[in-house]
């Protein structure tokens, strides 16, 4: 029986910090197999499209984990501002922890690969969607003020730009900014 391997998931969530930190042409191959520790060999067994690929699998990782952070942030949500606090509060968490150096995985990856690989700008077109529904799906749920999908997409739009903002202000305040926008809405 052959024996299981973890490679793949260590390439993938290697991949995923070093791309957060230093964008997609920041990083190299040769580091992500260092860090990752994984066996050099088993890379193109699982990535035969090299890093454009592993890149593609990378954002639709780091897609789940934010999916999966919208649905906690509103599941116990009396409103949708309220689940828009909770989850600006959690991805605050999240960067706050990282000394402000974790950007989004997927715009990090995305702002230097855009419009070059249509292979990763497929990958966060379906991400970014799958988002605005489940967004859209709580703003409905919480009976917000007007279109859902319009409510999703501000949340979306200023959940990005506050990761930015707060990366130059190294504060968590851009993120209860967003958040107040998106309520006040």
């Amino acid at each position: 029986m052959p024996r299981s391997s973890d490679a793949r998931t260590r390439f993938v969530d290697t991949a995923a910090g070093l791309f957060r930190r230093h964008g997609y042409h920041g990083v190299g191959l040769s580091q992500i197999i260092s860090v990752s520790g994984a066996p050099k060999g088993s890379f193109y067994h699982h990535f035969p499209g090299g890093k454009e690929e592993l890149a593609e699998h990378t954002v639709r990782h780091a897609g789940a984990v934010i999916a999966k952070a919208i649905d906690e942030a509103f599941l116990e949500a009396a409103s949708f501002a309220e689940g828009a606090r909770a989850l600006a509060d959690r991805i605050a968490d999240w960067f706050e922890a990282s000394e402000w150096s974790d950007g989004c995985p997927i715009t990090s990856i995305v702002l230097d690969t855009t419009p070059t690989s249509e292979r990763i700008l497929q990958a966060t077109q379906e991400v970014f969607e799958g988002w605005l529904v489940r967004a859209a799906g709580h703003a409905e749920r919480l009976g917000a003020e007007g279109d859902p999908r319009t409510t999703a997409t501000r949340l979306l739009v200023a959940l990005e730009g506050a990761w930015i903002v707060a990366r130059v202000q190294r504060s968590r305040e851009p993120f209860a900014q967003a958040a107040a926008l998106v309520a006040e809405a």
